[in-house]
């Protein structure tokens, strides 16, 4: 059973949370107290390492092994950005960090800084949080006064500036290496790599990029210990994820969950199952670049492991009944890629507006056998040949609707290639 733990969530519910006052009263900045006044850099990053915390972004890199990337280079000025982009189709569980507990984040990204030896952080954050973007400004005021940022941190030999950075919401500044480009006041593309921006990054010094759900898990982890989050979850992903759920489902939310739990757990016990007067057909993990969970893999726990049948990705689980249309849903979902693609490489650029022209003459019934021959050499295309990972999350959700026989139209009655 997906039971709920909260590390993450603790404190949501508590009155005025999101005021300094109320973080204080219940906790807040104890770690990064114990970290100033108790730990070296490298004791923190050893903590972090112990736990094997996950990036919560996506990619599900492991934290301590960025920032040890980042300790190591020689060189005194060093960046740390949270990023708090959040442009994904559902995905809502960054901005809810934010605006339930910014003090958490804030707090997770002094440790950070501290860790990595940076005087200098920003969230980036999507210009279209407004509200978010208030209760933040307001945060970090605070935390000016009470002496929780600027020079000499809780009267400690360690200074850090923290400064809000709003970008346009474009889903291809959620890369890193775009998303420092973005900061630097470049247009936001993917680079090439290595070097990492944790190697060389914004303005060619280390920086140090984690999403904003990573960072929320660090004052836990310095408070009961990187070997005691270890133990929670799953021994290749550790922990806790934030799931958002929604779609035909009767409880939709966010739910905070040990990770090792199965799809049809979370349907069942935390979205109280289908809603009534529907069918199940499948479940898309990780938002729309995510894949497809037939009726057959819902005992399946999504996870970080290479090995894991379902990546766990940003964790977002969206339900799909029988009685949608698979047409209008695969065409929302390339007019979403096609839309957001930055334009640099061909493949990309070209191939999600060819592939989006031709799933709209599937929507109108006009698709013959070309289209059909033309559809899996531009799956191929965008799944090997583009510069970043936009171009094959683009037909990540396209491929499983073939290989699990959702739309009959697009069966080519041979087996495919990609």
């Amino acid at each position: 059973m997906a039971k709920e733990i909260k590390i993450i969530t603790k404190n949501w519910e508590i009155p005025n949370i999101s005021d300094i006052e109320s973080y204080l009263n219940n906790g807040g900045y104890l770690a990064l107290k114990k970290v100033l006044r108790e730990m070296s850099p490298s004791e923190v990053l050893s903590e972090v390492k112990i736990s094997g915390l996950n990036g919560r972004g996506g990619a599900g890199f492991l934290v301590g092994k960025k920032w040890e990337l980042a300790k190591e280079q020689k060189t005194k000025e060093k960046y740390f950005i949270c990023n708090l982009d959040e442009s994904e189709p559902g995905n809502f569980k960054d901005r809810l960090i934010g605006e339930r507990n910014p003090h958490q984040l804030i707090e997770g990204i002094i440790i950070s800084c501290y860790a990595i030896g940076a005087q200098k952080a920003f969230i980036y954050l999507n210009g279209k949080f407004k509200q978010l973007e208030r209760i933040l400004k307001i945060a970090i005021e605070a935390c000016y006064k009470e002496g929780l940022l600027g020079r000499s941190i809780m009267g400690f030999a360690f200074d850090l500036e923290l400064e809000i950075f709003c970008g346009a919401g474009a889903y291809i500044c959620g890369e890193e290496s775009a998303l420092v480009a973005s900061i630097s006041g470049q247009r936001g593309e993917p680079s090439v790599r290595p070097p990492f921006p944790c190697q060389c990054g914004l303005d060619g010094k280390p920086t140090v990029v984690n999403n904003a759900e990573t960072i929320a898990n660090l004052p836990w982890i310095i408070k009961n210990g990187g070997k005691k989050f270890s133990l929670i979850g799953m021994k290749e992903s550790p922990g806790t994820k934030l799931v958002c759920l929604d779609g035909s489902v009767k409880k939709p939310g966010v739910y905070e969950i040990p990770i090792g739990f199965s799809v049809e757990e979370v349907i069942n016990n935390q979205g109280g199952g289908i809603k009534p007067g529907t069918e199940f057909w499948f479940a898309q993990v990780g938002g729309a670049s995510g894949n497809l969970v037939p009726a057959k893999f819902l005992g399946e726990m999504p996870s970080y492991a290479k090995t894991s049948k379902i990546p766990l990705g940003t964790g977002s689980i969206l339900v799909f009944d029988k009685f949608q249309d698979i047409k209008k849903i695969m065409l929302s979902w390339i007019n979403f890629f096609q839309r957001e693609s930055c334009g640099k490489c061909v493949p990309c650029r070209e191939g999600t507006f060819r592939l989006k022209s031709i799933l709209e003459r599937l929507a109108d019934n006009q698709i013959d056998r070309n289209d059909l021959e033309d559809l899996e050499k531009l799956i191929w295309t965008l799944d090997h040949t583009t510069f970043c990972a936009l171009g094959k999350f683009s037909v990540n959700a396209i491929k499983d609707v073939i290989r699990y026989g959702f739309c009959p139209e697009l069966a080519s009655g041979k087996e495919n290639n990609f």
